[in-house]
């Protein structure tokens, strides 16, 4: 007689830390069939659900009341229209009018108006509403960016660095009758957007519907927004009498690239070698500035920094005018203007992986409606950025592709909207912002970050053979050209 051991019990599975997090008193309004997606499309519900507890339909409407109170609302509603360009400005989404015939073919269709009522409350949209779409975006997401961990360490402790640079949308499609006879380019619009890299978020925008205003012109409306101790970073665009003396006067600080002939300056002490940074040779003296209008004199610190390479543009030597305290040091003024860098790279991501120029919308004000909703968009993946840094550490979220992440993020989302109908997300809107946090980090931990990594590649090397143009063949066969090189070789 044989005796085979009795066989072992399967061991209890460990409860799913979303299910026992979902579990909990404070998450009894979210539905428990999301579970399952939190695990298959983790990045799709993390997009999702911050949009959600953002675009707060009361929220938006007393916004829009407030802001723009001559467009009054009957059908359309702006939540309704918010969260179809928020499709849009997001990547799940290729036009207004795609997004749109999805709505439609929902079983829960959120718009009951024409397509062309939509388009035409585009058109309308007050620039002062959609400028004030970023900041109520901005406000509401900075408790819980001030929850997650940052990207790296801030370069000023206890001061709030805004980086302010200017953006020209590019040129729309010549749908609208008046374009048509032009074969130029068309351009919606100019905007003054205030960035913060100490929480990667968009605070603060400026819009004009005029693509030839100069950015010196808008500055106006951006003096009334600086409180004490900000720290403005600009380029030289923004070296002007107004800029210096309107944020000096509101007991603020700047830190702008000194321009040759807008604010002339007259040396008070010799220039001083302070120390090298990463990039080049510090030095520093005293300089005064009057105010051409008042007659006020102010006395700025001067940071030249020569550097080892030639920027782009074939400079050698960077001017920098700073009213900082002597407490900062010339290299860390000098480190802090390498930041306003930082807003070019989050232009460039809001053009290349969001779609923050649509082509099809050539009004300015719904070209500039989309730009700023694009700026939301971007404020929401500045949270999934920081759940992920938290979830998977520092090391890895700095290695994450924003091209391959909004990619994903749009399979996702709209996999997420044919699954899961729109009332199952309303719970996410009563959520208290320290919850959300806890809930979303851990989401993020479910994302499998290893196909959403950047490809490394080697340096550009010049090319050998300065490039041809044949004016009399404007095009050529790309095989003739492979076969003429194999004879060659």
């Amino acid at each position: 007689m044989i005796l085979y051991p009795a066989p072992k019990k399967p061991a209890p599975k460990k409860p799913d830390p979303i299910a026992r997090l979902l579990a909990q008193p404070a998450f009894t309004s979210l539905p428990v069939r999301v579970v399952p997606y939190c695990q298959t499309l983790p990045l799709g519900v993390l997009v999702r659900g911050t949009l959600e507890w953002l675009v707060d339909g009361v929220a938006l409407e007393h916004l829009f009341q407030d802001k723009a109170p001559e467009q009054y609302t009957r059908q359309l509603t702006i939540s309704a229209l918010v969260g179809l360009l928020i499709q849009v400005s997001a990547g799940t989404r290729a036009s207004v009018f795609a997004a749109y015939k999805a709505d439609q073919a929902s079983t829960a269709p959120t718009i009951t108006t024409s397509y062309q009522a939509v388009y035409g409350k585009l058109g309308r949209t007050n620039t002062a509403a959609s400028e004030a779409l970023v900041r109520f975006s901005a406000g509401k997401l900075e408790p819980v960016l001030q929850a997650l961990p940052t990207a790296a360490t801030p370069l000023l402790p206890g001061y709030r660095l805004r980086i302010l640079d200017g953006n020209v949308l590019a040129g729309t499609d010549h749908r609208l009758q008046p374009l048509r006879k032009w074969l130029n380019a068309c351009l919606p619009g100019k905007s003054l957007v205030v960035y913060e890299p100490d929480l990667g978020l968009v605070t603060d925008l400026v819009l004009c519907e005029d693509a030839y205003t100069q950015e010196r012109a808008l500055v106006n409306n951006i003096l009334p927004r600086v409180q004490a101790h900000d720290v403005w970073v600009a380029d030289r665009n923004f070296c002007t009498s107004r800029f210096v003396f309107g944020i000096q006067a509101q007991k603020a600080f700047f830190v702008v690239r000194q321009h040759g002939k807008n604010l002339p300056c007259q040396p008070v002490s010799k220039l001083t070698k302070q120390g090298q940074s990463e990039t080049g040779v510090v030095y520093e003296q005293q300089v005064s500035v009057t105010d051409p209008v008042t007659g006020e004199v102010v006395l700025l610190r001067r940071i030249e920094l020569r550097l080892f390479a030639k920027t782009r543009n074939g400079d050698r030597t960077l001017v920098i005018l700073t009213n900082l305290p002597a407490t900062i040091t010339a290299v860390q003024i000098a480190e802090i203007y390498r930041q306003r860098w930082t807003i070019e790279k989050h232009f460039h991501f809001l053009t290349e992986s969001l779609h923050c120029e649509v082509p099809g919308l050539g009004k300015p004000r719904a070209a500039l409606l989309m730009f700023a909703m694009a700026l939301v968009a971007g404020n929401a993946l500045a949270v999934v950025r920081a759940t992920l840094r938290k979830a998977h550490g520092a090391e890895v979220e700095s290695e994450l592709s924003g091209y391959y992440l909004a990619d994903e993020i749009a399979f996702d989302y709209r996999t997420l909207q044919k699954c899961l109908p729109a009332d199952q997300w309303e719970g996410w809107r009563s959520l208290k912002a320290k919850d959300l946090v806890r809930l979303l980090t851990t989401v993020a931990g479910q994302v499998n970050v290893a196909g959403l990594t950047r490809t490394t590649r080697g340096p550009k090397k010049p090319p050998a053979q300065k490039p041809i143009y044949d004016k009399k063949h404007k095009h050529r066969s790309t095989a003739r050209l492979l076969e003429e090189a194999k004879k060659s070789c």
